[in-house]
């Protein structure tokens, strides 16, 4: 049987991250976008008959696949933090 993809903590920490600077570069895409085509038409993309281009959909999807990788991990040190106080 081959083993999950997902299934270590390291492979999640590297999707993550990584869905989290594909978020960033899609979010500065988007900026941009929106910048060029208000000089050119005067609206932002997704203003009036102007689509919303892709970049403006995946930075939101992006940044939250990444959050949901990252999660369990983060969830784990919290509790192993807050366990070994006791």
């Amino acid at each position: 049987m081959r083993a999950h993809p997902l299934a270590g903590p390291e492979n999640r920490l590297i999707l993550g991250l990584t869905a989290w600077v594909a978020a960033a570069l899609s979010a500065e895409y988007a900026w941009l976008h929106a910048r060029s085509t208000e000089a050119l038409y005067g609206a932002i993309c997704g203003d009036g008959p102007l689509a919303h281009c892709a970049a403006c959909y995946a930075a939101p999807i992006l940044a939250l696949a990444g959050a949901g990788l990252l999660a369990p991990e983060g969830l784990k040190a919290l509790r192993a933090v807050a366990g070994s106080g006791r």
